[in-house]
């Protein structure tokens, strides 16, 4: 039997991450150029998914390189952040910034993008 592969419609780049504020889509940009020499490939902006009895306000997507699906879901509530690991079904306990959960998933000091 084949799987079938489903490519999302990703949104327009101005509404991606469209939660986060600034400094925090700077600071998500910067480690995630820091991150790839890890192995991390890309992030995507997943809140717009219809995800089942969700009330995040943010979910980030990271992606290995060479891995079609998300390895980790970084979210954010009311707040706090976690991290689910997407191999084992993990989920951490919540942290107080977007910095601390990236840091779960990949600790780098990222670039800072200017503004």
């Amino acid at each position: 039997m084949k799987l079938a592969q489903v490519h999302a419609q990703r949104p327009p780049p101005a509404h991606a991450f469209g939660a986060l504020t600034v400094s925090q889509r700077r600071y998500l940009l910067g480690w995630s150029d820091a991150a790839r020499a890890s192995g991390i490939d890309a992030v995507e902006d997943l809140a717009m998914r219809p995800w089942p009895d969700s009330d995040a306000e943010t979910i980030i997507g990271v992606f290995q390189s060479g891995h079609l699906l998300a390895s980790w879901l970084v979210v954010g509530h009311g707040g706090t952040w976690a991290v689910a690991s997407c191999s084992d079904g993990s989920v951490s306990s919540p942290v107080p910034t977007l910095a601390d959960a990236l840091n779960l998933v990949c600790p780098v000091a990222p670039v800072l993008i200017p503004s």
